[in-house]
């Protein structure tokens, strides 16, 4: 009974082990490498990231990248670890002209740039002067990881050179560059044999800060897009403003001055027209009013002076004395009354007569119509009224564009703001649409390893 309770016992605790054992993540061997190498492909867009192998190099051999892939993998100072990789650039790739993949016209291999040839890999990789290796950086101290190898691995050296600065013309957004280099590690006996874990954290933290630059250029380029788009919206309110003052003020007429001075000159020559036509109508008016005058008194004295006349006159006085006679006699009943008719009939046969010899003698043959006189002066008195009408017009509209002149003043200055606030607008789609655009095309950096495990 005691052998079976020890069993369990034991049982349980390996299994226990077994347990725990199986919690923890198998740690990972090392590589067990002191060399390691590859190819690596470095794909930018040079208008967010302007790369050239110069840039490569010193971002490779930084604190961020080499400094803190040697504390984490070979727990050696930034100092020693940047001394313990080399770079060379196989080529720059660009854009040429025809929208494909090209080297710039200017492009010299590291070697022949810096005074140093080779003929072949083998002598890159042995010749002390090839042209794929830094030269040993002076540390200030040396910590027991990095003490001087009693077999040297190192690549074989050659003297840095001097840095330049190539100009190169922008290209556009939407372009490519690619670098292409062989990354070589070469550790120190004493070191940490990681060389391939060393290699592959570099390229790692490459790619990192890469991605982080262009995630910082992502995040101003969008505060510009949106920055495009609020200016857009500005600029459209603003130019929607404008168009309604101008709408106000003109009243959806033309306020250009050329237009109102034009119209002003013609109404100013309409009015001193109808001035003038009124002024020559009242002018006949009163000729023909006098004539017809004239003709008048003229008619009433040859009446008054015609002998039949005044004995017609006189005929007429009689037969009007012998009606008032009758009318007593009939009224007393001493006449009948058709005596009273008769009389009747002759003083109305007496003034026929009458006014026969006044047409007659006031109308001779060949004499002015006063007919025609009077309907002469009805229809000058009616252009007169016309007249009248077209001046009181003719000054209410220049009364009207004298006033639009003095609107057009202010007129003239907001149109010249709406044209600027239209090209303002239109500057702020443009851009705010090319933004856009670029926003789509561009692409993050790439890194790519060619050749390693």
């Amino acid at each position: 009974m005691k052998i079976t309770k020890s069993a369990v016992i034991l049982l349980a605790m390996v299994l226990l082990t077994a347990a725990q054992s199986s919690e923890k993540p198998a740690k990972k061997e090392i590589s067990n490498t002191y060399t390691a190498s590859c190819l690596v492909k470095v794909t930018t867009n040079p208008a967010v990231l302007p790369l050239n192998e110069f840039a490569v190099d010193y971002l490779m051999h930084s604190s961020g990248v080499a400094g803190r892939v040697g504390r984490r993998v070979l727990g050696i100072s930034p100092d020693i670890a940047s001394r313990l990789f080399e770079i060379e650039e196989i080529e720059s790739i660009y854009p040429d002209s025809a929208g494909g993949a090209g080297i710039p016209p200017d492009y010299q291999p590291w070697a022949s740039r810096y005074g140093t040839t080779t003929t072949s890999r083998e002598t890159t990789r042995t010749s002390p002067t090839a042209t794929g290796v830094r030269s040993p950086r002076p540390a200030a101290t040396t910590p027991r990881a990095a003490r001087t190898p009693t077999t040297s691995r190192r690549p074989p050296t050659r003297p840095r050179p001097a840095r330049t600065t190539t100009v190169t013309q922008p290209l556009p957004s939407s372009a490519e560059q690619t670098i292409l280099f062989r990354l070589q590690v070469v550790l120190p006996n004493d070191a940490k044999p990681a060389a391939e874990e060393f290699m592959i954290a570099l390229i790692d933290n490459l790619r990192g800060a890469l991605r982080g630059a262009f995630d910082e250029y992502r995040i101003k380029f969008n505060q510009k897009y949106d920055l495009a788009g609020d200016e857009a919206i500005r600029a459209e309110n603003q130019l929607v403003d404008m168009q309604a003052k101008l709408r106000k003020i003109s009243g959806s007429r033309d306020l250009s001055r050329p237009v109102i001075l034009s119209n002003i000159s013609d109404l100013r020559q309409k009015l001193q027209s109808a001035k003038m036509k009124r002024a020559s109508d009242e002018k006949l008016c009163e000729a023909t009013a006098k004539r017809i005058a004239e003709e008048q008194a003229r008619r009433k004295k040859l009446v008054e002076d015609d002998p039949i006349t005044r004995e017609l006159k006189s005929i007429l006085d009689v037969h009007k004395k012998r009606l008032e006679s009758i009318a007593l006699l009939v009224e007393s009943g001493k006449a009948p009354p058709i005596e009273l008719e008769d009389a009747r009939e002759k003083i109305i046969r007496a003034r026929i007569e009458l006014a026969k010899r006044q047409e007659e003698v006031s109308n001779p043959p060949g004499s002015i119509v006063l007919s025609s006189l009077n309907n002469e002066l009805a229809d000058l008195s009616t252009e007169v009224v016309v007249a009248a009408e077209e001046i009181y017009s003719f000054e209410k509209q220049l009364k009207e564009a004298e006033e639009l002149l003095e609107k057009a003043d202010s007129y003239e200055v907001i149109s010249l703001k709406a044209d600027i606030a239209k090209q303002n607008l239109e500057e702020t789609l443009l851009w705010h649409a090319r933004l856009g655009r670029n926003a789509r095309s561009i692409q993050p950096p790439d890194v790519t390893v060619i050749g390693a495990e």
